[in-house]
């Protein structure tokens, strides 16, 4: 009797299995079905004035400018990636990186039908852009869910334009939350998926197995398989709507960089452990200046929020307007301090008209501006603007390297960074003391490079 009903239990284990299965395989085409006109491509054209005779090498780019003069001619480069219609009245969700340098943009809908987009809004910083597209159009809005409640192994449907091939379907599950991607988003904690993703799959949406869009498809590993990341779109809707009401997003600052807690710093200054923000700058005039943070303090949580990493406090400042007052726990000299600051604007450096720099390209390939930074009460500083492609300061110097000194000479202008290269003798090793914001964090390096 025993085995009787162990067979009849094993039997209806695998009925309930093959029908569940087979449920699954009639529902899911249906789904997709469902879901691919709410996917557009993103076409896009680039016409850039280029000089023929450059090569990216300082030497010969020299060289041919004096027998071929300055001579430039248009030249026009085609870019491919995905979008999803936000709205029916025609705003299309897609990636910064996919419309940033575009002349024009095309939205193509699932039909071949094509509609010249307006840019409504972009937002560098998370990596998302808001088209808007016009006319007599039966547009299908996709819908939208809750990031929030994904669980690692939840089925997710990827739909885009990878390759250029159009509408390409590719299932997965969620790998992973919370990613950390390096010059990817400060104010971004990525989705991992498996759900194959390539070249032109950005922008596209990222469903969950109801038919809701959680996540906007924006980066791939280059080095791995079956890893592509995802921004979440509780995240992302708030950006969406600013863009859409404002056409920009307003995030708080709270004038502070902040920098990893690494065991070593943390047995120097007697720390128990490694959570927190350690503050290794306060900006002048900002409002932790105002609100009388100081270097070397700890932030361990913002709004009772805690901070276990250095990364945490961007993305939970990112989270909140300008003129939010916020409620910090401070660590100072081992006590515990509670400080209040009022968020204000992110700055944005101005180029000033002292801009070129002859001597930078000569000898070492990059391209310098000298800015005001206004978080520094317009302190002109230099800043790495272009680096020759293929050259050796491309594996030492980085766009937004902010050139601090050079053999120990204070750098703050074009006239002091001019001076200091021409006391570099041919083949002379020179120090740099570098600074470097890519993480919202002040990261000094000393690289010895060669001049030309």
């Amino acid at each position: 009797m025993k085995n009787f009903f162990n067979i009849l239990l094993t039997f209806s284990f695998f009925f309930l299995l093959t029908l569940t299965s087979s449920l699954r395989s009639s529902t899911l085409p249906d789904l997709i079905e469902s879901l691919t006109s709410s996917v557009v491509r993103i076409e896009t054209t680039n016409i850039t004035k280029q000089n023929p005779h450059i090569t990216g090498d300082p030497f010969f780019d020299e060289f041919f400018r004096r027998q071929f003069g300055d001579e430039t001619r248009p030249r026009t480069s085609k870019g491919l990636g995905s979008g999803f219609i936000y709205s029916a009245d025609g705003y299309v969700v897609t990636n910064f990186h996919v419309i940033e340098k575009a002349n024009d943009i095309s939205v193509v809908l699932e039909d071949d039908n094509r509609y010249e987009a307006e840019v409504v809004g972009t937002d560098p910083r998370t990596d998302l852009a808001l088209l808007k597209i016009s006319g007599d159009i039966a547009l299908n809005k996709v819908k939208i869910g809750d990031s929030d409640k994904l669980r690692i192994g939840e089925g997710v449907i990827a739909i885009g334009n990878p390759l250029g091939f159009g509408a390409t379907v590719t299932t997965g599950i969620i790998s992973a939350k919370g990613r950390y991607i390096d010059g990817l988003g400060t104010y971004v904690d990525f989705l991992q998926t498996d759900a194959a993703l390539n070249r032109g799959n950005s922008g596209g949406p990222l469903f969950n197995f109801n038919g809701e869009v959680v996540g906007v498809n924006t980066a791939i590993a280059a080095n791995g398989q079956g890893i592509g990341f995802a921004i979440p779109i509780s995240m992302a809707i708030n950006v969406i709507k600013d863009l859409q009401n404002t056409g920009k997003v307003q995030r708080g600052w709270m004038g502070v960089v902040v920098q990893k807690i690494t065991p070593e710093i943390a047995d120097s200054l007697g720390l128990k452990s490694t959570k927190g923000a350690l503050i290794s700058r306060v900006l002048n005039d900002g409002p932790a200046f105002k609100a009388k943070l100081k270097r070397g303090d700890i932030i361990l949580s913002i709004n009772k929020n805690k901070v276990l990493t250095y990364e945490d406090l961007p993305k939970e400042v990112g989270k909140l307007k300008p003129g939010t007052k916020v409620s910090l726990v401070i660590l100072r000299d081992s006590k515990e301090l509670d400080f209040d600051v009022e968020l204000g604007d992110i700055p944005e450096p101005k180029i000033t008209q002292a801009t070129k720099s002859d001597a930078a390209a000569k000898k070492f390939g990059i391209i310098v501006n000298e800015v005001l930074d206004p978080s520094e009460n317009n302190k002109t500083m230099i800043l790495v603007t272009n680096i020759a492609k293929g050259s050796s300061e491309s594996r030492i110097f980085q766009k937004g390297d902010v050139i601090l000194e050079i053999n120990r000479q204070v750098i703050d202008n074009i006239k002091s960074f001019n001076l200091a290269l021409k006391k570099i003798k041919s083949g002379q090793n020179c120090l740099f003391l570098i600074q470097r914001k890519n993480k919202d964090s002040e990261l000094t390096l000393y690289k010895s490079v060669k001049s030309n």
